[in-house]
């Protein structure tokens, strides 16, 4: 299990709560990994907070594969990470009091949580730029 802290029946709590919303279930997840506050309602740039330190944690869920195939080559499609410009900036911006992160959460195809890591934005930043050609060639400048 790649939360060990977080015991089954937690895990089904946070499961109820989220309903079919992997992107919830990931950040609510989180919060209890991390000992966080779930705060999805308070910014469009951040779905957690430590109260107290002010950290913010902006979690994205993928999952391994994606449900259905391809159109075009009728291969299965796998999950991928959306990130958005603006709002690696805003987490940039608050990272350089070391107040930020990134937490990735790998799902399986069943929703369950099969890895995470957390990176600092600056990371995530230099990584799209400098593997992924920027973020126009990315195509998720904006958010919507």
């Amino acid at each position: 299990m790649t939360f060990p802290d977080v015991t089954r029946r937690e895990m089904r709590r946070i499961d109820e709560r989220a309903g079919d919303e992997n992107g919830e279930f990931a950040e609510r997840l989180v919060a209890a990994h991390y000992g966080i506050t779930h705060a999805n309602d308070r910014a469009d740039w951040y779905d957690c907070v430590h109260e107290e330190r002010g950290t913010k944690y902006e979690v994205k869920a993928a999952q391994v594969r994606i449900d259905g195939l391809d159109p075009d080559s009728r291969v299965e499609v796998g999950g991928r990470f959306r990130l958005w410009e603006g709002q690696t900036r805003s987490l940039l911006n608050s990272d350089a009091q070391n107040t930020a992160w990134f937490v990735f959460v790998l799902l399986d195809e069943n929703g369950s949580p099969v890895d995470h890591r957390r990176m600092r934005p600056s990371t995530v930043w230099s990584l799209v730029r400098d593997e992924f050609g920027g973020w126009d060639e990315s195509g998720h400048r904006e958010m919507g």
